[in-house]
């Protein structure tokens, strides 16, 4: 019987430890570096202010995940969902479609496809944006097989699981920080819980992104176009560079909005092995009134030798629940606001700045 010669096992893109260091010579942003097993353990309480004064600050940190349960679970969970990810955008164009995420509809679980961003949004020049990501979805992703209201790609039901433990310790660290955040500004910790609920429907989820190879030299070419976040905390995992910051800050959350509103320039975050890049979004400045601050930010392509790779992240989103109303919460370290001329929910809240983005859902 003639040997059959065994096919050649699949070399993934993605390697967590196997990419260059990010290149020097570039301007990058100086964020405080919190460890999450001094404050979810220790109790720390110079650590819960350091954390303080970065989320009234830029709104940006990096958070150390080692020591602790919980940053095990994402530190390893990242890996494991980077690799599906890139299962996930292997399968054909055709397949993926059958999960395009639909905005308009109040959905944003599933695919966006590379190109999906209106130009305007995206770039002066008329780029669209080069990055492809798929939306996994927390209600989804916590209840058991049967309860599930969505089809998935079998990529990511064969990782089910593993989905459930991620999204259950970022969540859980996202609220962790909120609640320091809460005490600090002098709120009952209770009130982000109580809008956060990891049962109740909202728009949380994980968004796994692959951006490719820079295509040449001249920056930028746009993965994701210059945005500030809408919901209230992000944890984003990623291991090149890529993401820039706004120099300044915003402590207005504004709807529809995607140019910086103060002068300055943008500045590349190094990722840093075993932490976290941890932000705010409008959410968190909306609750407060601005005492918060939600950092611009965009993706484009790795610099220098880094660029060379396709750009692999992992987001998990805590956004408020769907019926929760979007007003300023009460306490001595926020100020007073005006009263709101009309009540909107943040499901309205999330679909109105999901369509601003400029995600284009044409009909296929």
């Amino acid at each position: 019987m003639p040997h059959r010669e065994e096919e050649e096992p699949h070399v993934g893109e993605f390697v967590s430890d196997g990419y260059p260091d990010f290149p020097e010579g570039f301007p990058t942003v100086t964020l405080e570096t919190i460890s999450l097993t001094k404050l979810l353990v220790d109790k720390d309480p110079a650590e819960a202010d350091r954390v303080f004064q970065a989320c009234t600050g830029r709104g940006f940190f990096y958070l150390d995940l080692a020591g602790c349960e919980a940053g095990d679970t994402i530190a390893q969970g990242a890996d494991q969902a980077a690799a599906v990810a890139e299962e996930t955008f292997r399968l054909s164009y055709e397949e993926k479609m059958k999960y395009q995420l639909q905005v308009t509809s109040g959905s944003l679980d599933g695919y966006k496809n590379a190109g999906a961003t209106l130009a305007v949004v995206t770039d002066k020049t008329g780029a669209r944006d080069t990055a492809e990501f798929f939306n996994v979805g927390k209600n989804e992703m916590i209840v058991p097989e049967g309860q599930m209201k969505k089809k998935w790609p079998s990529t990511i039901m064969a990782s089910k699981p593993m989905f459930k433990e991620y999204i259950e310790a970022a969540h859980g660290i996202g609220l962790s920080i909120l609640g320091i955040l809460a005490t600090k500004l002098g709120v009952d910790p209770s009130e982000f819980d109580k809008r956060h609920r990891i049962e109740e429907q909202s728009g949380d989820h994980v968004r796994l992104t692959r951006g490719p190879p820079r295509e040449k030299e001249e920056l930028p070419e746009i993965q994701t176009p210059s945005h500030t976040d809408f919901g209230t905390i992000t944890v984003l995992m990623n291991w090149l560079g890529g993401l820039q910051v706004w120099s300044e800050s915003s402590r207005r959350a504004q709807l529809l909005n995607h140019e910086p509103d103060v002068p300055g320039e943008w500045l590349w975050v190094r990722p840093k092995k075993g932490c976290a890049i941890v932000n705010l979004g409008d959410a968190a400045v909306k609750f407060t009134n601005g005492a918060l601050c939600s950092g611009r930010h965009r993706v484009i392509p790795a610099p220098g030798v880094q660029g060379k790779y396709p750009r692999y992240s992992v987001v998990y989103f805590v956004r408020p629940e769907d019926s929760c109303v979007m007003k300023q919460l009460r306490g001595p370290g926020i100020e007073d606001g005006p009263e709101e001329e009309k009540e909107i929910s943040a499901k309205d809240w999330i679909r109105q700045q999901a369509i601003g983005l400029g995600v284009e859902l044409k009909d296929q």
